[in-house]
């Protein structure tokens, strides 16, 4: 998979963007020969594209990006990351119905059940009610939705709420993924009131899945380690970033999970430690 940055501002603040940095890079530099340059370096013939921003649809030449990305790639899947907020206009939404395909999805994050969560995290007012509308919206003309929800300290005990709301509200997404928060960036700057332990997320995480699945609704875990999970999850559970950004502990190396876990994320490492993490020994 290859992540391109196709725009460096967004209409969301969010306190723990993992992305903030590229606010501070001009904008001209994201040229389609540039983004093409670099799907060329990282995979000759990508099977996925992912576009990131800032917000991907503020680009004004968004649509052209899809389809000249789309001529070249026919065959390649393209996911947009989004925040959706542009997709409460309906006008909006019938516009990238036409441009988009059955091999194309997008990933939108939600924080919350309710405006006062979702928005604490954004930053931004009337935020929520705005994502919310945009992906009602965007399941009403058929466009496939992976919904993402970043877990982290403002959300944490509110899990099980987002999962009845999004079970509730949202029919028909393709899936949810929990995806614990990445501790780098703005995540850092903010870290006092960001950062949350596995074991404080984990009772309510379960409570959360046990909601989805009881609703029939798919639902991924990214940024997850194996051994602070409930085994019945494990299955859930997917190795979600490049091993650079993983911490290889002691206890790591001894575990014989490993190669199928995510591991411990630096940012992690670096404000906890890896107290909360046991290997495990099974026999053959």
């Amino acid at each position: 998979m290859v992540a391109i940055r196709v725009w460096n501002k967004c209409n969301n603040n969010c306190i723990m963007c993992s992305n903030y940095f590229v606010r501070n890079i001009d904008g001209g530099e994201r040229t389609f020969s540039s983004m093409l340059s670099r799907v060329k370096e990282k995979e000759p013939e990508p099977k996925e594209i992912t576009f990131t921003g800032g917000e991907p649809f503020l680009n004004p030449g968004i649509f052209d990006l899809i389809v000249r990305f789309r001529n070249l790639y026919p065959k390649t899947r393209i996911n947009i990351l989004s925040n959706s907020r542009l997709f409460y206009y309906p006008k909006y939404c019938a516009k990238l119905k036409k441009h988009f395909d059955s091999n194309m999805q997008l990933a939108v994050s939600i924080f919350g059940h309710n405006s006062k969560v979702h928005d604490s995290v954004t930053l931004t007012k009337k935020s929520f009610v705005q994502t919310a509308k945009g992906i009602k919206n965007l399941l009403k003309l058929g466009i496939p939705i992976e919904l993402r929800v970043i877990v982290l300290q403002q959300n944490v005990k509110h899990l099980e709420a987002i999962a009845k709301y999004v079970s509730k509200n949202f029919k028909g997404i393709n899936y949810v993924v929990f995806i614990f928060v990445d501790l780098v960036s703005n995540a850092v700057k903010n870290k006092k009131i960001v950062a949350v332990k596995y074991t404080k997320t984990i009772p309510h995480l379960a409570k959360s899945m046990d909601v989805l699945k009881k609703n029939n609704v798919d639902f991924r875990l990214y940024h997850f380690p194996l051994c602070i999970l409930p085994p019945e999850y494990w299955k859930n559970s997917w190795v979600s970033v490049e091993r650079s950004k993983i911490k290889p502990t002691a206890k790591c190396k001894k575990c014989t999970c490993s190669k199928a876990c995510v591991g411990i994320l630096k940012g992690y490492y670096n404000i906890f430690g890896d107290a909360e993490f046991k290997a495990k020994r099974y026999r053959k």
